[in-house]
C-alpha cells in the first residue's frame, strides 16, 4: 500500500521540475513529444523575440504561481534546505512540512485563501501568454532559427534558470558560510562541548565529510537507511516506519494538498493528449487553484482545519521516525547488511520519500 502511495505521488511532476523533464525529452528527441510541448519548453529554437518572451512569461508566471498557490510546498523547500545536510531529508521533509502547513493555515483566516487566489490567477496568465505564443506559431510568425544559430543561442539562454533555485543555491551557501565560522570560533575538538558542536555542524553541512554509503554498520540509525532496507529490521521498527511514511503521505501529501493533485490530474488525464503536458497542467492548475480559492471564501475554517490536521501529521510522523530510530539504537534491532529477500516481507516495501 506504501509503495502504490508513494509510486501515485510521485507521477505528479509540477513547475519547473515537470519543464525540465519535459525538455530534456525534447532535447533527447527519443520519445514523441507533442508539438505544443516540443514550442513550450525550447523558446531558443525561434527568431521571434516576440515568442521567445511570450514563452519565457509563461514559465516564469507559472513558477510565481506554483510558489503562491503551493506555499506551504514553498515554505517546506526552503526549510529543508535551511535544516538538512541533503542525506537525512526524510526527518528535515517531515520538519519543513509542518512549518508550510502552519504558514498555509495563517494565511486563510482573513475569510479567504490569498495565496490561492494570487497562484490561480498567475497560471491564468501563464496559460494565456502560452496560447498567445503558440498562436504566433501557428500565424506563421514562429521562424526557426538555423542549426549555427541555435547553438550560439544554446550557450547563452537561461531558459533552465529558476528563481526557487537560485534562493535556495543562496540559503545553502549563508548556511554552510556561517557553519563554517561556527567551526572557526569553536576552535579545535578538544573538549566535549567542542566535540558536540563539531558533530552538529558536520550534522547540518552539505560539504563536510559524511558517512560513506559502504559503512552500513554506522547508517543503520538513519531515517534513509531504514527506508531503503527495512528488511533488516525487526517489525516493531518497521511498523514505525510504515506509520510514519503512510501518515505522512497519506495524510499530509495526498488529503492536504487535493487541489495541486486534483489540477495536475486535469491536466494529465483530460488535456495533455490535445494540448501537450505542459499547457494542459497549466489549464488544469487554473481550474484546481481558482476552484480551491473559491471553496475557501465559504469555507474557510475546513481549510485552516485540514492544515492543521496536515501539521499534526507530520508531527506523529516525526514521533514514530524518532521511536523507530530509538529502538534501533536501544535494542540493537539490526540483522546487519543482509540481502532483501525475494518474496513480499510482511510489512511491504517502501521507498525514501
Amino acid at each position: 500500500m506504501t509503495k502504490r502511495l508513494d509510486q501515485y505521488l510521485n507521477s505528479f511532476d509540477m513547475g519547473f521540475e515537470r519543464i525540465a523533464k519535459v525538455r530534456a525529452e525534447v532535447l533527447g528527441g527519443t520519445n514523441r513529444i507533442h508539438s505544443f510541448d516540443r514550442a513550450l519548453v525550447y523558446p531558443e529554437q525561434y527568431k521571434s523575440r516576440s515568442i521567445r518572451a511570450l514563452i519565457h512569461l509563461a514559465k516564469h508566471t507559472e513558477e510565481m504561481a506554483e510558489g503562491f498557490a503551493d506555499i506551504s510546498g514553498l515554505a517546506e523547500r526552503l526549510t529543508r534546505n535551511l535544516i538538512s545536510s541533503g542525506e537525512k531529508s526524510d526527518m528535515a521533509l517531515v520538519i519543513a512540512s509542518a512549518v508550510g502547513r502552519v504558514i498555509s493555515g495563517q494565511l486563510n483566516l482573513g475569510g479567504m485563501a490569498v495565496h490561492k487566489v494570487a497562484g490561480a490567477a498567475l497560471y491564468a496568465m501563464s496559460s494565456i501568454f502560452s496560447i498567445a505564443a503558440l498562436g504566433m506559431i501557428k500565424a506563421g510568425l514562429g521562424a526557426r532559427r538555423t542549426d549555427s544559430e541555435l547553438e550560439q543561442a544554446r550557450m547563452k539562454s537561461n531558459f533552465d534558470s529558476s528563481a526557487y533555485l537560485i534562493v535556495a543555491r543562496k540559503l545553502i551557501a549563508a548556511k554552510e558560510l556561517l557553519l563554517d565560522k561556527i567551526l572557526e570560533r569553536a576552535g579545535e575538538p578538544t573538549n566535549r562541548h567542542r566535540c558536540a558542536i563539531h558533530g552538529w555542524v558536520k550534522y547540518m553541512s552539505r560539504h563536510k565529510s559524511s558517512i560513506p554509503p559502504h559503512m552500513h554498520s554506522r547508517r543503520k540509525g538513519n531515517c534513509n537507511y531504514i527506508w531503503q532496507n527495512l528488511h533488516q529490521y525487526g517489525p516493531v521498527t518497521r511498523s514505525l516506519m510504515h506509520v510514519a511514511y503512510g501518515t505522512f503521505q497519506g495524510i499530509n501529501k495526498l488529503l492536504v494538498s487535493y487541489d495541486k493533485h486534483i489540477g495536475v490530474a486535469i491536466g494529465n488525464y483530460l488535456l495533455s493528449k490535445k494540448v501537450g503536458g505542459v499547457l494542459g497542467c497549466r489549464l488544469g492548475m487554473t481550474v484546481s487553484v481558482g476552484s480551491a480559492a473559491a471553496v475557501s471564501v465559504p469555507l474557510s475554517p475546513f481549510i485552516i482545519g485540514i492544515s492543521t490536521v496536515g501539521a499534526i501529521a507530520c508531527g506523529v510522523a516525526l514521533l514514530a521516525l524518532t521511536l523507530a530510530k530509538l529502538n534501533v539504537r536501544l535494542t540493537h534491532d539490526w540483522r546487519g547488511n543482509i540481502q532483501r529477500p525475494l518474496g513480499n516481507q510482511v510489512f511491504g516495501r517502501v521507498t525514501p520519500t
